[in-house]
């Protein structure tokens, strides 16, 4: 009797949201190939990979923007033959990671996606991007629904980043008009959880980890600027519920509640009351957006999804992660 077991491709698999992503396929008896160069990624978290996977794990480190024959013809035969779906989930995520990977970036969002969709095509896989709600970058229409075509600018600090996303939407729509195939993407909003890399840069883990550290809570600009918060496991579902569908347009995956990053900061004091934190205000990075939440009808509707953990229990669980963590 063959082999029914199926195999996923995870491109950044020990990342952060790969992690997770390879993890959860694990747990529901998938076999897992996480492949990463851990130029941002905690390699911390082969071990979380390691341990959930056992022998259904394959962890490749290798450079998704050069040729794949190096690995992926070295790769099980029955593995390959049983894979359903490439995620390409590998790129710096962060502005002060991005911005100094800039040109890496931008290669992996494209290169490597193209990469990834000429891979999956050949063993008649289905292959998932992970898009960004930065395409729409500051945004003068709010919440941010699918249709809208977004503010972005082309030549900022933050267009590595945002352009590289939007072409990459654009490279794997013409890649499935051009040869009919039927790969999609989804429109990640602000996500945390455990595993983030502790100097990865966006707030919520530098807000956690400076009051772990007992430091003042550092805002930029006035921390009016407002953002929505997802937990990883809550992203987690909404992609695989995405991946096994035949979907081939974005589809928003993000928390609709909306907090001012003032109010963000406020909660992270409160969880650490004892401290005493304080916070201290910076000058407001160039084209940083002053509003992001994402309307989540169609991920309702056409999903039957939308995240269900709070922020604060989110926040908690991070922390005591965190707090197990060695942080220098």
């Amino acid at each position: 009797m063959a082999n029914k077991q199926k195999t996923v491709l995870v491109t950044g698999g020990c990342g952060f949201l790969g992690s997770h992503l390879c993890e959860s396929h694990l747990k529901n008896g998938y076999r897992v190939i996480a492949v990463d160069n851990f130029c941002t990624s905690n390699r911390s978290n082969e071990n979380y990979l390691r341990d959930a996977g056992g022998e259904n794990i394959i962890i490749v480190e290798a450079d998704v923007t050069e040729s794949w024959s190096s690995w992926a013809e070295s790769l099980p035969t029955e593995w390959l033959e049983s894979l359903t779906h490439v995620f390409h989930f590998a790129s710096p995520a962060s502005p002060p990671l991005y911005q100094e990977l800039a040109i890496e970036t931008m290669w992996v969002n494209t290169i490597g996606l193209s990469n990834a969709l000429n891979w999956a095509d050949k063993l008649k896989a289905r292959c998932i991007f992970a898009s960004t709600s930065e395409i729409y970058g500051d945004p003068e229409v709010h919440p941010q629904p699918e249709s809208y075509w977004g503010n972005v600018n082309t030549i900022g600090i933050r267009s590595c980043y945002d352009e590289a996303k939007r072409f990459g939407e654009s490279l794997l729509f013409t890649h499935n008009w051009k040869k009919k195939t039927k790969h999609g993407l989804v429109r990640i909003f602000n996500t945390y959880g455990p595993r983030m890399n502790p100097h990865d840069g966006r707030v919520v883990i530098n807000f956690l980890v400076q009051a772990i550290q007992g430091k003042d809570l550092t805002i930029f600009g006035d921390g009016s600027q407002t953002r929505s918060f997802c937990y990883v496991n809550d992203l987690v579902d909404g992609i695989r519920k995405y991946s096994t569908s035949d979907i081939t347009t974005p589809i928003n995956l993000g928390n609709p509640t909306e907090f001012t990053i003032l109010e963000l900061a406020e909660i992270v004091q409160s969880m650490h009351s004892e401290k005493s934190l304080k916070m201290t205000f910076h000058e407001c990075p160039k084209d940083d957006p002053k509003l992001r939440r994402p309307d989540i009808s169609q991920a309702k509707e056409k999903l039957s999804w939308e995240p269900k953990v709070d922020l604060k229990i989110g926040l908690q669980r991070m922390a005591d992660w965190l707090s197990k963590t060695t942080l220098d």
